[in-house]
């Protein structure tokens, strides 16, 4: 890994910890000040939001990133480049902004209030630029705003909701440190590219095509990591059953954030190499290299956190203790979804097979609609985690597949002795969690 890419993974990973570190402190306080059922409103509402966020980006994010990364040595197509895929964003999240209000309007009969007030999380979206600044290599200033973001937000949860009553505060202080934190990154846009005017006809047809090809495969996915939460509220007409999901999830994702933080440093690395001078054997090299540090931080917080979560959740939240068995049977997630970041995001999508990239979604997404349908109704939350686990085996295996023969990957003796020193990391950390004081 060269210095750019340390750095930008560092800076990547300080961001992550962060991003950690607050669940950590916010997680217990909301559910101790709030409660699970009221936070489960929060939850549900942010859920129902964030569909119109995926409609409405259309897969600029992945898209915009990719693009940026390809013309990023010429100033003049960089800048024609963000402005008109940034007016195709724009335009398609007017459009969401007022289909949310009339889902709304139409369909919301109890705590509409909380559910206006995510309006401002899809406005932060219309004004989430970070895919520029990822495709420029550029992840110091995502990284500090993020972390600024979090910070000021947790800081002022602490201080603001006390009671059931303050979730409307609870969800305007996320939703507005997001617009925030969004709009301070166009400061620094000066720096890469010049004001350009475009035409919204150009920018369509130029970009439109890209954006949808990859907007098919996000909304395929979300299918089996969003789609869980909508169809536990529908199907158990429970809101509390979301929350202690959403936890579970939340824990899942602590650790995933550090090892898709290398696919998101390497994602438009790749796209560069490979559209500059389509180095097939430069491509390999940067996939073996992700492939081994992804599995190196993969195998040991899989078992580690299996091992762990039996003490540590009594301890954190005391009174979710069904969070516990849902965090174990969902640590697979972790490695399948290292795996399919590789293949899928970094090789696939990086190089240009959407087409590829799209068949292995949809396919996890309909493994997982299959799942969910079956598995909900008569095990709730555990039937949810169940299918996503099931839904990312069928992604892994996809991806791999497509991968398989356009890579060279080499696979030697340091994946035996990362998944042998994990399990062998199992057993102090099990004995000491049995023999621990139940005052600690």
């Amino acid at each position: 890994m060269d210095k750019r890419l340390f750095i930008n993974y560092f800076y990547n990973i300080l961001y992550q910890v962060v991003k950690i570190a607050t669940p950590v402190i916010i997680v217990p306080y909301t559910m101790s000040h709030l409660g699970a059922t009221t936070l489960g409103i929060s939850d549900f509402a942010g859920n129902i939001a964030t569909w119109f966020i995926l409609f409405g980006t259309l897969g600029c994010n992945l898209y915009g990133n990719r693009e940026i990364a390809r013309v990023r040595d010429d100033r003049k197509r960089l800048s024609k480049t963000f402005f008109e895929v940034w007016v195709v964003l724009m335009i398609n999240m007017t459009i969401a902004c007022l289909l949310y209000f009339l889902y709304i309007y139409l369909t919301v009969k109890e705590d509409q209030f909380v559910y206006y007030l995510y309006f401002f999380t899809i406005l932060a979206s219309a004004f989430n630029i970070t895919w520029f600044f990822y495709g420029v290599e550029d992840f110091k200033a995502t990284s500090l705003r993020n972390i600024s973001v979090k910070l000021i937000g947790v800081i002022l949860i602490v201080l603001v909701v006390k009671t059931p009553d303050d979730l409307w505060k609870f969800v305007l202080i996320n939703s507005l440190s997001e617009v925030f934190g969004q709009l301070i990154m166009f400061f620094r846009l000066p720096r890469y590219i010049d004001r350009v005017k475009v035409s919204v006809i150009d920018a369509y047809r130029n970009h439109l095509k890209g954006t949808f090809a990859l907007f098919v495969p996000t909304i395929a996915s979300s299918v089996y990591t969003i789609l869980d939460q909508t169809m536990l509220g529908y199907l158990t007409n429970d809101t509390a059953y979301v929350s202690t999901y959403k936890a579970a999830q939340g824990f899942i994702s602590m650790f995933l954030y550090f090892i898709t933080a290398i696919g998101s440093v390497m994602m438009p690395r790749i796209a560069n190499v490979y559209y500059r001078s389509g180095d097939n054997k430069e491509v390999s090299r940067y996939i073996n290299g992700t492939i081994k540090i992804a599995t190196m931080l993969a195998f040991p917080m899989m078992f580690g956190m299996s091992a762990v979560a039996p003490s540590f959740i009594p301890w954190y939240l005391p009174d979710q203790p069904s969070i516990t068995f849902l965090i174990q049977i969902s640590t697979p997630i972790i490695l399948l979804t290292s795996l399919s970041n590789v293949f899928g995001t970094q090789f696939l999508v990086g190089t240009g097979r959407n087409s590829e990239y799209t068949k292995a979604v949809i396919i996890g997404a309909i493994t997982n609609l299959c799942a969910n349908f079956v598995l909900i109704p008569r095990f709730q939350a555990v039937g949810a985690a169940l299918g996503s686990v099931i839904a990312e085996i069928a992604v892994a295996l996809v991806e791999i597949g497509y991968s398989k023969g356009k890579i060279s990957i080499r696979f030697d003796r340091s994946y035996i002795i990362y998944f042998i020193a994990s399990i062998i990391m199992v057993v102090p950390v099990v004995y000491i969690g049995l023999n621990m004081p139940a005052s600690l």
